[in-house]
């Protein structure tokens, strides 16, 4: 089984990937790898973890300007996917000409067999984890309900789709797991039985909210309001370092206070001032990353008056201090 992503901006190969071959294995031991990625395009590293049918995968890039990728898959899986910064939009080949897009802090589940397509991603960083699982493994799970018959059917089919209609916006106890699966650093068995007890518990997160969140709380917004709460993001990460107040924002894009609070929650996930927050910590990952400042640099930065209170809330957002990052 093999993945092979390339770029029509460049001559060779971005990521050509093979999975292990006792991947299904039960008595195998895990297998780890991490492909440093580094071109025209950008740069960053994509770690994988293996073992009887879970595939863990977890990508941080940080590109130049926005990017198409193209790929190719010969292997069928359920993704559980979890975008943790950026946005994209992948189209996958086929009759229908099938696509869905992520954003930020947001999440779902996906079934594709062996497809052919393309990434489109935003001219920002990016960072998702990815835990794929065998068919049987995924249905194995669902054996005694009926409450997602309509995804299993596309995987009997072998026909792509998403579990949700709706991407959902990732929970804080949801947002543990991941920090602790990217995070592990046990070896050999225990990070095999880590490892397996965190994604079965981030499983039952995610088709929990699935089965207990009507759609309609997702999608209630008219679609000017959905604009205007889009412009509104633009407007805050363009004032990032000098934001409005709450009314005068709702005053720019044109709505009112309550409308704005409203919508940005569905629409995001978080409130204005979480993602205000969100970004600049993500700004002060990617600083640290890149050695351009050190961690009491980046904490005034960011706005924090003492280092002490910076990393706290840098450890809460990533699971680790910020001198895992920074000098």
């Amino acid at each position: 089984m093999q993945i092979r992503i390339n770029s029509d901006d460049l001559a060779e190969m971005v990521l050509e990937n093979h999975f292990p071959e006792n991947y299904y294995d039960p008595d195998s031991a895990v297998t780890e790898r991490t492909t440093g990625i580094e071109n025209v395009l950008g740069n960053g590293s994509y770690r994988e973890v293996f073992f009887e049918g879970i595939h863990i995968a977890y990508g941080d890039l940080r590109l130049k300007q926005e990017t198409r990728l193209l790929f190719e898959s010969d292997y069928e899986t359920v993704e559980m996917h979890f975008d943790l910064c950026g946005s994209s939009v992948t189209s996958i080949a086929n009759s229908s000409n099938y696509s869905y897009a992520f954003t930020t802090n947001r999440h779902n589940i996906i079934y594709v067999p062996g497809i052919k397509g393309n990434i489109h991603f935003s001219a920002s960083g990016m960072r998702t984890l990815e835990i794929n699982l065998v068919p049987s493994l995924f249905k194995k799970y669902l054996r005694d309900t009926h409450a997602y018959d309509d995804f299993l059917n596309l995987v009997r089919k072998q026909s792509p789709g998403l579990l949700g209609k709706h991407n959902m916006p990732i929970t804080p106890a949801m947002m543990h797991l991941v920090n602790a699966i990217i995070n592990c650093s046990r070896k050999g068995i225990y990070k095999r039985l880590f490892l397996e007890a965190k994604v079965v518990e981030l499983l039952l997160l995610q088709l929990e909210q699935f089965a207990t969140h009507d759609c309609k709380v997702f999608c209630s917004l008219k679609a000017a309001d959905v604009e205007k709460i889009q412009y509104a993001k633009e407007i805050i990460l363009r004032q990032l370092h000098n934001p409005c107040s709450l009314i005068d924002l709702a005053r720019q894009v044109g709505t009112n206070e309550f409308t704005l609070k409203k919508g940005f929650k569905e629409v995001f996930g978080t409130t204005v001032f979480g993602m205000v927050a969100e970004v600049k910590m993500e700004q002060a990952r990617q600083l640290l990353l890149s050695g351009e400042k050190n961690i009491s640099e980046v904490s005034d930065l960011t706005g924090y008056s003492h280092q002490a209170h910076f990393t706290k809330a840098f450890k809460k957002k990533f699971g680790v201090p910020p001198s895992e990052y920074g000098k």
